[in-house]
């Protein structure tokens, strides 16, 4: 065996190009052989070539077209619609076709995304054999000023060009290698496996036709007179074995989710099964019987069952509404029955229960609570933001802004006014007010002081009512002036005026002593106030402006003591108020 030569393991097989890549190969040769051709004898490299020199041209040509779509107005529309109509051929009747221009998006108003369109530098390099160093000199000169309009304009309209034209992809540094993929063949469906078997012979037992099923964990075989088929009831006796007919599927799924399961089916004897399936109708409660859009999916279609051939059947369920549904099926073979009876079938029972998706409505209701309570501490927040402010910056109103400039007989006779003021009683009043209810002020109106005395016991009240109505007698009274009044106020004008007279004197004497030094005894006491104006004394001027000061000053105070005085006097006279000119 050492002796004998190494032969390879697999075939070698010789691989053959594809013949349109030959011809390719063979085209880009001899355009490599005419660029160099042309470019020795015009004396140019193949990038200054007039058949490459407009390589460069679609990328200004894009940039002039984002620019005019930029500048374009976005038009006015009506439920989609443009407002004004386009242009149209003339009708001459109605009854004629009507031909209308149909407009671009770009005389809509609605420019699309621009496209780059443009070929790699790796490509014509290798390809189309633009090589070589470019030796043409542009005229920057003569579009100049096109190129500072175009900046100028392209920095004004910046954010309309990013949505026209989002990224200027870099085409030149691209590098394609290699050819399309081919489009792959067609799956074909994998093919049933078929699993054969000796079976082992035992004397008599017979083994040309044998009729067994297996689904799940049941086995169904039938029982034909001299048939004997001890391996088959071995199995029977297994602990996987399930003696059953009825297979039931229970899918528990959200609402729009589909739930899926499996049935498994075999066929361990040696004759081919057919079956096909059968809805039973059954009602049962709370659950329809006949929903209105389908919800379990599987293959309804008529099968077969080579002998040792096994298959998974899937079962799917799916609703777009919540609710329960049951659906029965038979499974029922064609051409032979494992049961001697007709009322015993295979059968698969169906049950969906749709459920609303709890997470994603507890997910929801958080996020709507969260959006709930922002909102809310924000209006809060607001609130009392704008509370706090209001109150910083308006002014309070008081509850009487006049209570201040009106006098306490204003005040009542306002309250009262069919009543006369008496100092006198309403003093009364006012103590008897404060006994009726401790801690509180008497706001100078009878309504106010006769509602107080109602809440009182009946004793009580009877006896507040006796002394109101005797006070009450005398307020309708008014006071009227008499002689002594008149002599009171003259003879008070008449003191306040002379001490006032008596203050011209003493001042002129005070101010003169005071500002000339002048002894007591060196003034005159028969100079009088008259003899001021005919000195002419260089201090004359300063002694009469602190003269008149100073009169000014008592003139003040006379008046005010008169005002008064007077007012005093007149305090339980009655005077006309007019509330509303106050």
């Amino acid at each position: 065996m050492q002796n004998q030569e190494f032969k390879p393991k697999y075939k070698e097989m010789e691989v053959y190009p594809d013949r349109e890549l030959l011809v390719w190969e063979k085209w880009i040769e001899i355009r490599k052989e005419e660029t160099l051709h042309l470019a020795q004898k015009t004396d140019r490299p193949p990038a200054d070539l007039t058949m490459n020199i407009l390589e460069k041209i679609r990328e200004d040509k894009e940039r002039k077209v984002v620019l005019e779509h930029a500048q374009i107005e976005k038009k006015p529309t009506v439920r989609g619609y443009l407002w004004e109509q386009p242009q149209r051929l003339k009708q001459c009747c109605y009854c004629e076709p009507v031909y209308e221009i149909q407009r671009t998006k770009e005389e809509k108003g609605l420019p699309r995304v621009i496209q780059h369109i443009g070929v790699p530098k790796y490509i014509q390099e290798t390809e189309k054999g633009i090589i070589g160093v470019p030796e043409r000199k542009p005229c920057v000169n003569l579009d100049h000023e096109y190129m500072q309009y175009r900046e100028k304009r392209e920095q004004e309209l910046k954010e309309q060009i990013k949505k026209i034209d989002p990224f200027r992809p870099d085409i030149d540094e691209l590098l394609v290698r290699g050819s399309k993929p081919k489009t792959p063949p067609p799956k074909i469906p994998p093919l049933p496996k078929v699993t054969l078997s000796t079976v082992i012979t035992r004397g008599d037992e017979a083994t040309c036709s044998i009729y067994a099923l297996k689904i799940n964990n049941s086995l169904f075989i039938k029982d034909i007179h001299d048939q004997k088929i001890s391996h088959l009831r071995a199995m029977q006796n297994e602990s996987w074995h399930e003696s059953c007919n009825t297979w039931s599927y229970y899918f528990n799924t959200p609402i729009s989710r589909a739930g899926r399961c499996k049935l498994y089916l075999q066929n361990p004897g040696t004759v081919m099964i057919k079956y096909c399936w059968k809805k039973i109708k059954r009602s049962l409660p709370f659950i329809p019987e006949e929903p209105l859009e389908q919800v379990f999916f599987f293959n309804k279609n008529e099968g077969s069952l080579y002998p040792g051939q096994e298959k998974e059947l899937c079962f799917t369920f799916i609703s777009d509404k919540p609710g329960i549904y049951n659906e029965i099926w038979e499974l029922s073979t064609t051409n032979i029955c494992f049961f001697d009876t007709l009322t015993e079938k295979l059968v698969i029972n169906l049950t969906g229960d749709s459920v609303e998706n709890i997470e994603r409505l507890i997910r929801k209701a958080r996020k709507l609570e969260g959006k709930i309570n922002h909102v809310a501490s924000r209006n809060i927040i607001m609130s009392l933001i704008d509370d706090t402010i209001t109150k910083a910056v308006s002014i309070k109103p008081e509850a009487y802004p006049y209570k201040k400039l009106l006098l306490e007989r204003d005040m009542f006779i306002m309250k009262n006014p069919v009543c006369f003021y008496h100092q006198t009683e309403v003093t009364n009043l006012r103590d008897l007010y404060s006994e009726m209810l401790t801690n509180e002020t008497w706001d100078l109106s009878i309504t106010s002081w006769r509602s107080a005395m109602v809440e009182k016991e009946y004793d009580d009240r009877m006896k507040y009512y006796e002394l109101l109505r005797k006070s009450h007698l005398h307020l309708l009274k008014p006071w009227f002036e008499d002689d002594d009044l008149i002599q009171d106020k003259y003879r008070a004008v008449n003191i306040l005026l002379g001490q006032l007279f008596d203050k011209f004197d003493y001042e002129y004497f005070r101010i003169r002593q005071l500002i000339l030094n002048l002894p007591e005894g060196d003034v005159s006491e028969t100079t009088t106030v008259s003899n001021i104006f005919l000195e002419t004394s260089p201090m004359d001027f300063t002694i009469r402006n602190i003269f008149y000061v100073k009169m000014y000053e008592h003139l003040a105070t006379t008046m005010e003591t008169c005002a008064g005085i007077l007012s005093n006097l007149d305090l339980n006279r009655w005077l006309q108020f007019d509330f509303c000119r106050w």
